[in-house]
């Protein structure tokens, strides 16, 4: 996403909405187009996706000027580059985002896109490096909405920007513009259209600016513009179609722009107005017709006495707009050489009672158009709209029987329950709303069903919930009346027969916030929120369901507290949001009474049932809701039936559960009001005990599944659907397990903890959750430390500080943590040593050598652990031990008895798959050997091969959807690349390390991932970025107190990033460095790799013929032959010839490069094999100059 604020001179329409370009290709992303734009729409902005049918590109200047007026660039790539027109460089696709630049943009890139076009490829590639952009990834159009619609939500909520020219305040006139039938004109006038739409601008423009008007939004076919005077803003318009009207018979192109204006005290913020005023003068202009120019009752009053020249007022009489519910007085006026006569206004003119609203509705599109589809329904005739108090059921029913009024030619009828206690008194009710009066002996029901006759008419009914008993006489209206309609608010369903329910969702995140934002400037004006205030509002509507009610309460008190603020004191939701406006019914002033309403209309046992049901955490299930809240059955055999009434009642979510089980969930806004209740009834402890036990119960349940080869679909996809009922269930129940693990800390009871230790243990390491593995293994530690010393609990303290410190070393790399809590492991680790805990203590030790660069030890420990694997059969330990084994033979000396143990590793993962296995803590044994093979292979001179290993690595990391893994194998063979010389691929192997480090907490790749980014950048030729990029590694990796094994690596990278720089001098004071720490013992086997750069680096220094060069390219070669590692023999073969080109023995020199050369048998395109071959073909040529020269 890119940070700008947007544009105070885009394009909105005449409610202000925004306009969002969006960019894809057209054919192959049409189902992703389709989610964008519902997105935008309902998100009350507009769409603008240009797309002219049978053209085999969109004309350029079309589709710029588009891209031009509109505010926000939202790009969708998928696999088609798009096509380039043959006087273009680029397609039209990459066209459009290079012409972004300056507008916010979001980007989003389908993944997987198997067969994406290289140069789209290329554009992600620029776009990632540059820094101007980021793109966030997605699978499907579902959830690429779901990304679009959270960015534009915190887009919108920052987008209020300071303006230069200071716009006017107090009482000033609103004239909003509208372009009638843009859409037709575009296809009548293809290419043409362009201009007319420019010279549109322009005649407008000329008229506001003539008499003073500030330009509020406008660009294209819509314009919102203010006048400080009533009279100025009459004159303008009336400039305004008189021009349209010359211009149109002019060009013989019928410029029809409809005009409204209103005079008001709008509220300014930032560059926005907002309030009534503002929305009212909107909908005046959409009333009108294109030509027509409209007036509200205030400007008309304003007006009285001012005349003029050739221009009359003609009262339209009263007239009901959309968005409110009193008439409103409307004028138009008849200007002299324009258009005077019009079809009826677009009114809501019918007769109704329907309440008047204080405030506009936000959001709900989706809702109002499937509430409406269905009331236009034949067959349907009775719908009931449920949720829980606060949802805002009563607003959105208003507001759909406003947008119903006028396809019922009798009339919307509301008749509002909330004040009446007793069901008999429903009929007085509707009977009222109806004027319909008793009379003599004939009962009041009677009469109402006479009065509805044959009327074509809709009735709403609010607040159903209380007067339940009554719902017989819905049916008795409906079969009496067959063209009455009628629409329910309640929250519990009426059991009708002709009933159809709509349980009201709570507010989408951007409605949310938009909300929010809203409400709060009613009560703080100049309430602007950006940054960090931007994102606690978005927190805030989340933590608080969605809920209209909750968030409107929240914004209130935006006035006294910061947003940041204000989301902190949300633990105490109930106490904090109270102090709704006074004209509100009292249950809606308070959260709190809201949710008192629905409690006391619950039986006891319904009740006792919604008390208990507090202790879960994001749901339960039937099987643990009955074990947990009524084991004994004093809630009744079964709980399905008071589940069900829950669910009713809107004070329970019912979802489809992951094994296809419904699961019930509480709204957090409930779920806090029904733990007070529990509390006040004395039942917290015995309720929270048995859903603590009854977890552990399933952890146990699940272990023999956890540790079996069918973990690995369930341990990649937390949530998906799973034939094996035990895995799902546990996965699902994660936080379930959280809050049991807590209660049993506290009661410190470690049997019980050991019982939920694997289940958490795993869930953790698969979501790379180490910061909650770190946290879980400390408060096992502390419960264990008090209780009496065993064996067994010295063995299982061995195997805790081994595991914690490789979660802690995944996290922050080699801290003094890390070495206390291997330390303290060691002095413990005694004894018997066939105990099945041994093996992750085994593995934690060689992690921990491997970090030391102990190699010798590394390899001792992963000879005891395949020999552990033999005794207990276990195929996955063998994958380990060989890897320990092989990773410390070849970093010791022995590259091909390495490779023989880390192939045995590989062929040994593959048969079994890439399951997971208890405390399975750092990255995945069977890819970690793909791409310590990798860089083996390339030692010993097999580059093709190298590359594929290391390809696949990152295949199978992705697969394995593992973060610590995936950054551990991009990094690796970004580093491969490092090695064959190929900048392009290693920085977009470093880009997706950064993208996995920054996303999952990993500083150790955050920092190897920016300074494997810096070699990249200066390979590209970008020396300064490039090095200031690798200083900025460093400095990460040092403040991680890192482990030794890394640390030559780290010197040898910057040091060849001098050597590319042209830095001779700083980089052998660096690759000096690095050579001392590995002729000590960290990795002998990369003492000739470092020998050879230390002579690349001395052939840069202004010294003779290269002198200092030759001895340690002749070091590099001698050890390197003695390892048989081929390729860093090749390169330092390749230095000597370069060194001593000039020299009497160069043809000794180009004998060796020959020798080695020859030992080849893939690689060829590598740049080393390339340079060797190269020289090999001038040797004799040079050797033919040496000998002249010498002569």
């Amino acid at each position: 996403m890119r940070d700008h604020p947007v544009s105070s001179s885009g394009i909105r329409t005449p409610d202000q909405r925004l306009r969002v370009f969006v960019s894809s290709a057209v054919r192959e992303l049409a189902e992703e187009r389709l989610a964008a734009r519902e997105t935008i729409e309902r998100l009350h902005l507009t769409p603008v996706m240009f797309e002219l049918g049978a053209r085999p590109h969109p004309p350029q200047e079309l589709y710029r000027s588009y891209l031009e007026q509109s505010d926000i660039f939202v790009g969708i790539y998928g696999d088609s580059y798009g096509w380039v027109a043959p006087d273009m460089d680029v397609s039209g696709l990459e066209d459009e985002y290079l012409l972004s630049e300056g507008k916010p943009a979001l980007l989003y890139v389908r993944d997987p896109a198997p067969h994406r076009d290289e140069r789209l490829d290329g554009l992600l590639r620029r776009i990632k490096d540059g820094a101007r952009v980021s793109y966030k990834r997605f699978s499907s159009p579902d959830q690429l909405a779901d990304l679009l619609a959270d960015d534009l939500a915190v887009l919108l909520a920052e987008r209020f920007a300071s303006r230069e020219v200071e716009l006017p305040s107090g009482t000033i006139t609103m004239l909003f513009t509208d372009l009638e039938g843009s859409t037709q004109l575009l296809r009548e006038l293809g290419e043409r259209y362009q201009s007319v739409l420019a010279d549109h601008q322009r005649l407008l423009r000329d008229a506001w600016h003539a008499k003073g008007g500030h330009e509020v939004d406008g660009h294209g076919d819509a314009f919102f513009v203010v006048f400080q005077g009533a009279k100025d803003a009459l004159a303008a318009a009336v400039r305004a179609q008189r021009a349209l009207a010359s211009h149109s018979s002019r060009t013989a192109v019928e410029l029809r722009v409809r005009m409204g204006l209103h005079t008001g005290e709008p509220a300014l913020a930032g560059e926005r107005y907002v309030g009534l005023d503002v929305h009212r003068a909107a909908r005046i202009a959409a009333a009108g017709h294109g030509g027509q120019v409209l007036l509200s009752e205030a400007t008309h009053s304003v007006l009285a006495g001012d005349e003029v020249t050739g221009v009359t007022v003609r009262d339209l009489g009263r007239h009901r707009i959309k968005d409110f519910d009193e008439p409103q007085r409307l004028y138009q006026l008849v200007i002299e050489g324009a258009l005077s006569e019009f079809p009826p206004l677009r009114t809501l003119d019918a007769e109704t009672n329907l309440p008047s609203m204080p405030t506009p509705l936000v959001g709900r599109e989706k809702e109002l158009e499937t509430i409406g589809a269905r009331l236009r329904r034949p067959d349907l005739r009775l719908l009931t709209l449920t949720g829980a108090g606060g949802a805002g059921k009563t607003r959105l029913a208003v507001q759909a029987g406003s947008e119903l009024l006028g396809e019922f030619e009798d009339g919307v009828f509301f008749v509002g329950l909330a004040s009446i206690l007793e069901s008999d008194l429903v009929s007085s009710a509707i009977a009222e709303a109806f004027g319909v009066r008793e009379s003599g002996s004939i009962p009041l029901v009677e009469s109402v069903k006479g009065y509805l006759g044959n009327k074509r008419l809709l009735l709403l009914l609010d607040n159903f919930e209380q007067v339940a008993q009554a719902a017989p006489l819905v049916s008795e209206l409906l079969a009496a009346a067959p063209g009455l309609k009628i629409l329910v608010t309640s929250r519990t369903v009426l059991h009708l027969a002709a009933e159809h329910e709509y349980p009201v969702p709570p507010l989408a995140r951007p409605d949310a916030v938009m909300l929010c934002v809203q409400r709060a400037q009613t009560v703080k004006p100049g309430f602007s929120p950006s940054g960090a205030d931007a994102a606690a509002i978005a927190e805030i509507c989340d933590r608080l369901d969605g809920l209209p009610l909750a968030i409107e309460l929240a914004a209130a008190r935006v006035k006294l507290l910061s947003p940041q603020a204000l989301l902190g004191r949300l633990g105490q939701r109930l106490q904090l949001l109270t102090g709704g406006p006074a004209d509100l019914p009292t249950r809606h002033q308070t959260l709190r009474g809201t949710i008192d309403w629905s409690y006391e209309l619950l039986d006891d046992e319904e009740k006792a049932l919604f008390r208990r049901l507090s202790v879960f955490v994001g749901g339960c299930t039937l099987r643990s809701a009955h074990a947990v809240t009524s084991p004994a059955g004093d809630l009744g055999p079964d709980v399905l039936d008071g589940l069900a009434s829950l669910v009713d009642k809107s004070l329970l979510r019912q979802e489809e559960g992951t094994d296809g089980e419904p699961r019930f969930r509480m709204l957090e806004t409930i779920r806090e009001y029904a733990l007070e209740r529990l509390a006040e009834s004395g039942e917290t402890e015995v309720t929270t005990r048995r859903h603590a036990e009854f977890f552990c119960a399933l952890a146990e349940e699940a272990e023999p599944e956890l540790r079996s080869p069918r973990q690995t679909s369930w341990l990649a996809r937390l949530d998906a659907e799973n034939d094996n009922t035990t895995l799902a269930a546990t996965a699902a129940e994660i936080d379930n397990l959280r809050l049991a693990w807590r209660y049993w800390v506290d009661k410190g009871d470690l049997d019980q903890l050991n019982k939920l230790v694997d289940s958490l243990w795993l869930l953790y390491e698969t979501q790379g959750s180490y910061h909650a593995t770190i946290e879980l293994t400390t408060e096992l530690l502390k419960v264990l430390s008090s209780t009496p010393s065993t064996p067994e609990r010295a063995m299982q303290e061995v195997t805790l500080r081994t595991s914690l410190a490789r979660a802690l070393m995944a996290i922050h790399g080699y801290t003094r943590e890390v070495e206390e809590a291997y330390s303290r492991a060691l002095e413990l680790f005694e004894g018997e040593r066939e105990l099945p805990q041994l093996f992750p203590v085994l593995r934690g030790l060689a992690s921990f050598y491997n970090y030391r660069a102990e190699f010798d030890k590394g390899a001792q420990v992963g000879r005891e652990i395949l020999r552990l694997a033999d005794t207990q059969a276990d195929p996955s330990m063998r994958v380990d031990g060989h890897l320990v084994l092989g990773s410390s033979l070849a970093l010791q000396h022995d590259l091909h008895g390495g490779l023989d143990h880390l192939e045995q590793a590989i062929a040994s993962f593959e048969s079994q798959g890439p399951g997971s296995r208890r405390f399975r803590l750092g990255n995945n044994p069977g890819i970690a050997s793909f791409t310590t093979s990798a860089l083996t292979l390339w030692m010993l001179g097999f580059p093709d091969r190298a590359l594929e290993h290391a390809t696949r690595a990152v295949t199978l990391a992705r697969e394995l959807e593992h973060p610590f893994t995936l950054a551990y194998a991009l990094f690796h063979a970004g580093f491969l690349h490092l090695w064959r010389r190929e900048p392009e691929p290693m920085r977009d192997r470093a880009v997706e390390v950064l993208d996995v480090a920054d996303e999952h907490d990993l500083p150790i790749w955050m920092a190897l991932g920016t300074s494997l980014l810096g070699a990249a950048k200066t390979g590209l030729g970008r020396s300064e970025e490039g090095l200031a990029e690798i200083r900025d590694g460093i400095a990460l990796y040092q403040g991680l107190t890192t482990p030794p094994v890394f640390w030559p690596l780290i010197l040898y990278v910057r040091a060849g990033a001098c050597a590319r720089s042209g830095r001779a001098a700083e980089g052998i004071g660096l690759i000096d460095e690095a050579i001392e720490i590995a002729d000590t013992g960290s990795g002998l086997t990369l003492l000739p790799e470092f020998y050879s750069l230390k002579g690349d680096l001395a052939l840069l220094l202004p010294e003779p013929n290269g002198s200092g060069a030759e001895p340690w390219f002749q070091q590099a070669f001698d050890v390197a032959r003695d390892l048989d590692a081929r390729m860093i023999q090749l390169r330092a073969a390749i230095g000597l010839c370069r060194s001593q080109r000039e020299r009497s023995n160069a043809q000794h020199t180009g004998e060796q490069l020959s020798a080695v050369y020859a030992k080849f048998t893939e690689g060829f395109t590598t740049p080393d094999l390339i340079d060797a071959r190269d020289l090999l073909e001038r040797a004799p040529q040079d050797d033919r100059r040496g000998r002249r020269a010498r002569s």
